[in-house]
């Protein structure tokens, strides 16, 4: 009996590894084609940061305050696994752009992978007010609680995220998980 217990949770802990990593693989401009009707695709000159695990950042300073320029840059930092810069990035884009559901998901996971997961839970549902109809965040919502071994809670944000659109990644991805936790 006890093993298959353990068992349940080696699938399960598995399983939302890999969800994590189809969540994180996903780039920002394949999300930008299920953003929310209204949000911009950042126009203007696209910036090499050169921004690696180890490499240097001097060019960071040449970057437009742009909300769009500072989740491009985030997500670069997100992408060399610097969460911590990531976390900085994504505030100061929300600042500028409060209304955000996307880069409200992002902060949500970097917060989550920097052990900060009570904060990503608060970062993510003020994502989903911002916007209710953005799939993903719905699905990384579901992702950190059941990550935190809050299943039940888990249920309805995945649920969310299934009736927006069963058949994209994230609904399916949803299914997945929704039914790993059952």
């Amino acid at each position: 009996m006890a093993a298959e217990s353990y068992k349940k949770w080696v699938i399960i802990a598995i399983f939302i590894i890999v969800a994590g990593i189809v969540i994180i693989s996903l780039t920002r401009s394949e999300r930008m084609q299920e953003r929310p009707v209204g949000r911009s695709i950042p126009s203007g000159p696209i910036v090499d940061t050169g921004i690696t695990k180890t490499g240097p950042l001097d060019r960071v300073k040449e970057l437009p305050e742009t909300p769009e320029a500072l989740a491009a840059l985030g997500d670069k930092y997100f992408e060399a696994n610097r969460f911590e810069e990531a976390i900085d990035i994504y505030k100061k884009a929300l600042k500028l752009n409060p209304d955000d559901a996307d880069t409200y998901n992002d902060l949500g996971l970097a917060l989550h992978y920097t052990g900060k997961t009570a904060e990503a839970v608060e970062t993510l549902k003020k994502g989903t007010v911002a916007g209710p109809y953005y799939q993903r965040i719905w699905l990384s919502l579901g992702f950190v609680l059941v990550s935190a071994g809050r299943n039940e809670e888990a249920g309805p944000a995945l649920k969310k995220a299934i009736e927006l659109d069963p058949d994209s990644t994230p609904g399916l991805e949803a299914k997945k998980m929704l039914e790993m936790i059952r």
